[in-house]
């Protein structure tokens, strides 16, 4: 019975404890939106943790038909992801001289003992958006004291 006991008292310890997205420290000019998302509505840019698992990489680690992924700096990944339709693409150029993509740099890094990926883009940019979204992903990175993994995808 107190073996019982114990060992659900060190798992509600391991379960508690376990580090989660929201325990990432957001860089500034960043609020949360959710668990999972923060927002700097100043630049436009959010930034996503979360948690490595079968939806993540199933949605977020390979190529698609609206979504490409190819390698970028330093173990990261640069991201180009189709948001709107053709007609919406071309209704978006015409209006504000962007079409409707989405522009943004991914990595995966290991923090206590689990995997996450996170990804920081801006909607409705230009490829000249991965060098911003590169260097947020950088300040995060340091805020954190993460390394990309080598090799993620």
């Amino acid at each position: 019975m107190y073996k019982k006991l114990f060992a659900l008292l060190i798992l509600s310890f391991l379960v508690i404890g376990a580090a989660s997205a929201s325990d990432f420290k957001i860089n500034d000019g960043f609020e949360d939106v959710t668990e999972y998302f923060s927002v700097n509505d100043e630049t436009g840019m959010t930034i996503c943790t979360w948690e490595n698992d079968e939806y993540v990489q199933e949605y977020y680690l390979q190529n698609g038909t609206d979504y490409s992924i190819v390698e970028g700096d330093n173990n990261t990944y640069n991201i180009t992801e189709n948001t709107e339709s053709e007609i919406g693409n071309a209704l978006s150029y015409l209006t504000s001289g962007k079409a409707g993509l989405t522009y943004g740099v991914l990595e995966e890094v290991e923090f206590e003992g689990k995997e996450y990926v996170i990804y920081t883009y801006i909607e409705n940019t230009t490829p000249d958006d991965w060098k911003a979204c590169y260097d947020e992903l950088m300040k995060f990175n340091e805020n954190n004291n993460l390394e990309p993994i080598a090799d993620a995808i």
